[in-house]
């Protein structure tokens, strides 16, 4: 009686040991039946973005569908990972081996080089179809007339003068390698008071009266339209200007875009530093009758030849 006593209890004791089942992250439940199949099941998880060396590739482990990662124990090409994330360090195809317990799983990933991205160009430049441009020169001229008075122009009953804006990179031989002209109306402080470009009390209009965009020493389209947009810092006008000689002196930061009679042309230019402004004769008389034959064939350098006159001398026609 006592042999046959103690064979069921040994019965029974194996029956529970058998019943051992993984939930909750590896708990043994209450549950009296075991899994016909014991299915351990080991993978790059969905929340890993992970593609580039640099990148960190998240893993996780699921037995019998139910989570069992930090349960487990990972290794890449033989290195323990450190919990179930793994920084990759170089290209190639990994092998993970995922472990718990008796349980393993294997599985392969692979890590992409990361190809290097073309640093955002920055400093005074063109940018056209694509590329940047160095330019090193900015320089703005007020039109005036034979008498070295400056013009005012009427539109839509508010005054404006003309200005002539062309920033450049040039040659030993004064002629543009790369350059942005434009011909443009600066609406005036008051009908006594000039503004430059980047003081005017609003924004600067396109004159449409010529400029143009030159890449590497050829001209690749005419402007027939330009806007500004200048930014809330880094611009500056010369003090009593009207008594300075020979020239005035400013800061400016800036934006420009520049389109012409193609959809395809369009250049923006991007300064931010000093300029130069000076008077020039253009040859327009008023509004209406403006006719700058020369203007595409102005630069930087043949700006300056145009200062006859000394600016003390300037007035503002009336």
């Amino acid at each position: 009686m006592k042999i046959n006593k103690l064979l069921l209890f040994l019965l029974a004791l194996v029956s529970l040991n058998s019943c051992v089942e993984y939930v909750d992250n590896g708990t043994q439940p209450d549950g009296p039946e075991k899994p016909e199949e014991q299915v351990f099941v080991a993978k790059l998880s969905e929340e890993s973005e992970g593609e580039f060396v640099g990148d960190e590739f998240i893993f996780e482990a699921t037995l019998n569908g139910v989570d069992v990662t930090s349960s487990t124990t990972f290794k890449v090409n033989g290195v323990a990972a450190k919990g179930n994330v793994y920084k990759a360090i170089k290209e190639g195809e990994n092998a993970v081996l995922a472990t718990m317990d008796d349980f393993t799983s294997t599985f392969r990933f692979t890590v992409k080089e990361k190809d290097e991205e073309e640093p955002e160009p920055t400093g005074n430049r063109i940018e056209y179809d694509g590329e940047s441009y160095p330019v090193s020169e900015t320089q703005w001229g007020i039109n005036v007339n034979a008498s070295n008075q400056i013009l005012k122009y009427t539109l839509s009953g508010s005054d404006y003068t003309l200005w002539v804006m062309v920033t450049g990179e040039y040659d030993n031989n004064g002629d543009p390698v790369n350059e942005f002209l434009t011909a443009v109306y600066v609406p005036m402080i008051n009908p006594t008071t000039v503004a430059f470009p980047n003081e005017a009390p609003s924004a600067i209009i396109d004159a449409n009266i010529g400029g143009g965009v030159t890449i590497n020493g050829s001209k690749v389209f005419d402007i027939t339209n330009s806007t500004y947009v200048f930014a809330g810092t880094g611009n500056t006008v010369p003090q009593n200007w009207m008594a300075q000689q020979p020239a005035w002196l400013g800061t400016a930061n800036y934006t420009s875009t520049a389109t012409g009679e193609s959809s395809s042309n369009t250049a923006q230019l991007f300064w931010n530093g000093n300029y130069e402004a000076i008077p020039v004769k253009l040859g327009a008389k008023s509004a209406k009758t403006v006719n700058i034959n020369n203007l595409k064939d102005l630069n930087f350098k043949k700006l300056k030849s145009l200062n006859e006159t000394q600016i003390k001398n300037l007035k503002i026609a009336k």
